[in-house]
């Protein structure tokens, strides 16, 4: 593992004490001497990434992937990564997504800072699949094409087609020159599930996912971890680590 892409909410995080085992976990591999990328990979807005990873034990990350893909960003020199969202204008307008949806009547937009130039975000209580379906359509045709990602039963999120956590991921990973097969995914949510679909990473599921997220990636054989939340995190990454250093005659 060169390269570890997880979430945070519901994955490492939902309270003290999980961002405490994890930073504990995290800590101890590069104390021994192993030292994967860590990156963090959520809906959330840099700047409230930002704030949880300083008002809390989680590990200082590597890069952290926000907005659900829409936004990459570089740690060590505080600086986004504006070629990938120049990639991701082809072909969509924030705008117009916002005047559509607007005028369908049953989403509700969430707050402001939910929102960035490549997310256009809403809540949606227990929408359908079939009516996401033909919102979707109408969108497309105004002649923009666009992906939504629907989780948690509420949020959805309305993206460029080019973005999402795993387009994303899989852009970073070239980018550093690390291959899909040195990376490992964990989350736990639908807006989680294109991670796992990158070509040949290998994933973690932990015991708290949604069911949506568990259907959606079964074809892939994710890990599925026995505990929750960060526990289950690092069991998996655990699981993970096993044959590469058994096969360097390092064992755990």
């Amino acid at each position: 593992m060169r390269l570890f892409s997880t979430d945070i909410d519901g994955t490492i995080y939902d309270g003290p004490e999980s961002a405490a085992l994890f930073s504990k976990y995290w800590t101890s591999l590069r104390s021994a001497g192993s030292t994967p990328l860590l990156v963090y990979n959520t809906g959330r807005a840099i700047d409230e990434t930002k704030r949880l990873v300083e008002e809390t034990d989680l590990p200082e990350p590597d890069f952290l992937i926000c907005g659900v893909g829409t936004v990459i960003h570089q740690v060590s020199d505080s600086e986004n990564f504006e070629e990938w969202g120049e990639h991701l204008e082809q072909d969509w307008n924030f705008d117009l997504v916002w005047e559509v949806v607007e005028e369908h009547g049953e989403p509700r937009p969430q707050p402001d800072h939910c929102q960035n130039r490549h997310k256009c975000s809403w809540y949606w209580d227990n929408a359908e699949p079939e009516n996401l379906e033909r919102l979707v359509g109408l969108i497309e045709a105004r002649g923009i094409r666009v992906q939504a990602i629907y989780s948690s039963n509420r949020d959805l999120d309305f993206l460029p087609v080019r973005a999402n956590k795993g387009n994303a991921l899989a852009w970073l990973g070239e980018r550093v020159g690390i291959g899909n097969e040195a990376i490992v995914v964990a989350g736990d949510s639908g807006n989680d599930a294109s991670m796992y679909e990158v070509e040949a990473v290998r994933g973690i599921l932990v015991a708290n996912a949604e069911l949506a997220l568990v259907e959606s990636v079964r074809k892939i054989s994710p890990y599925h971890a026995s505990q929750p939340c960060a526990a289950g995190v690092i069991e998996g990454l655990d699981y993970h680590r096993r044959p590469i250093e058994s096969a360097s005659g390092n064992e755990v």
